[in-house]
């Protein structure tokens, strides 16, 4: 294929997901994600379900597994179209970490009973990797599994784990063995979260919501069948899959829709000289067009990422979470500041759909600056940022 086929190709792609968007994604969920209320569940698995059945809930999944198989560049417009029509993202676990996880490393038997519930949206899955003592530095948990005939008996605790009340299972980090490293004898579990011995504890957000979650295993009984891969051998596996999160908190799609939301409101918010709207004042310009630069230096090297997957396992990836986390909390600040007294009031309320709640001032304010909050979490999610800048240290002196 030429140059040329190769652009006419995907213009026509990215024609054929912008009519799907417009025709097929609901108007009440547009709605909630422009004005950056709470969506529920329910929301968001209605929304999966509809993908579904166009056959691009798993973008980079392959056709074989019930994935659309799409090139980089696709998934690529895919987001960004998306995230300017206002759909949400969903609930990503079991997409983009549990499904090519067990595609690369589970058994056929696994992939015949977890892919097809995962794709379909009837079984929801969280992340247990984050522990009180073990959040950055993973290889310090202290989760346990011990084996006993043919099941292990799990004991420990996990936290800041997103929609665990939600979830059906949990892919599990737990320690089975101790080794000369602290990677060697980690396993990847399977958690029915339903199972005796399994509690979540909410941790509300800054911004009111609930969406991260303390969990806690007392002798949860997990059969090893459920085990992914080999006992002791899940660090070289999440190792080989963890990049899919840092290229997933880097979310250039939707910072690109942030961005052009920004400009929205700031050429009608009142701020610049004699109260004209804050887009004629030069300083707050120049602010603008630093955040914009650096989204293109995101958005290149998330591509070359996405174009190369051999470097998802490289400590490269930790750039991509590094600026791309401080790019939406800078962005997340200045729409807060951008509607002045305005983002100052929290209005949970009116963001959690509280029937009778009405927004103090513009609608579009009421959600800015929990946005804004709630994001500071950007740069912790999928390691800190501190240790991220100590693996790409280590990687380029060692």
């Amino acid at each position: 294929m030429t140059g040329a086929e190769r652009e006419s190709s995907l213009a026509a792609f990215r024609a054929e997901v912008r009519h799907f968007l417009r025709i097929h994604l609901p108007p009440d969920i547009r709605r909630k994600t422009e004005l950056g209320l709470f969506l529920d569940r329910e929301d968001l698995l209605r929304w999966h379900r509809i993908l579904y059945a166009r056959g691009w809930v798993a973008p980079a999944w392959p056709r074989r597994h019930g994935g659309a198989e799409w090139s980089p560049e696709q998934r690529h417009i895919f987001e960004e179209e998306a995230a300017q029509a206002g759909a949400p993202q969903l609930i990503p676990m079991a997409l983009t970490i549990v499904g090519p996880l067990v595609i690369a490393f589970g058994s056929e038997e696994q992939q015949r009973r977890w892919l097809p519930r995962i794709l379909d949206g009837s079984e929801v899955w969280c992340q247990g990797f984050s522990e009180p003592g073990a959040g950055s530095d993973l290889a310090a948990l202290r989760c346990r599994a011990v084996r006993d005939g043919d099941r292990y008996l799990v004991d420990g605790t996990k936290i800041w784990t997103t929609q665990a009340h939600w979830a059906d299972r949990c892919l599990l980090l737990a320690r089975t063995a101790t080794g000369p490293r602290r990677q060697q004898g980690i396993t990847i579990l399977a958690v029915d979260m339903c199972a005796p011995g399994v509690s979540v504890r909410p941790i509300p957000t800054l911004d009111g919501a609930h969406v991260l979650n303390e969990v806690r295993f007392e002798g949860v009984s997990v059969p090893v069948e459920d085990r992914i891969g080999a006992e002791g051998e899940g660090w070289p596996a999440l190792k080989a899959i963890i990049g899919n999160e840092r290229l997933l908190n880097a979310d250039v799609g939707r910072t690109k829709a942030l961005l052009r939301r920004l400009r929205a409101i700031a050429s009608v918010e009142p701020g610049g000289l004699e109260g004209q709207p804050l887009m004629r004042d030069p300083h707050f310009r120049r602010r603008l067009a630093r955040l914009e630069i650096a989204l293109h230096a995101v958005e290149a090297t998330a591509l070359r990422f996405m174009r190369d997957p051999t470097l998802a396992a490289k400590p490269e990836t930790a750039l991509l979470k590094i600026r791309g986390t401080e790019l939406q909390q800078d962005v997340a600040r200045l729409l807060s500041e951008t509607v002045a007294l305005y983002g100052l009031p929290q209005n949970r309320d009116f963001l959690h759909g509280v029937p009778g709640a009405e927004p103090i001032g513009p609608e579009y304010a009421a959600a800015l600056t929990p946005f804004h909050l709630f994001w500071r979490k950007a740069s912790i999610s999928a390691g800190t940022n501190e240790v991220m800048r100590d693996l790409v240290a280590a990687a380029l002196l060692d």
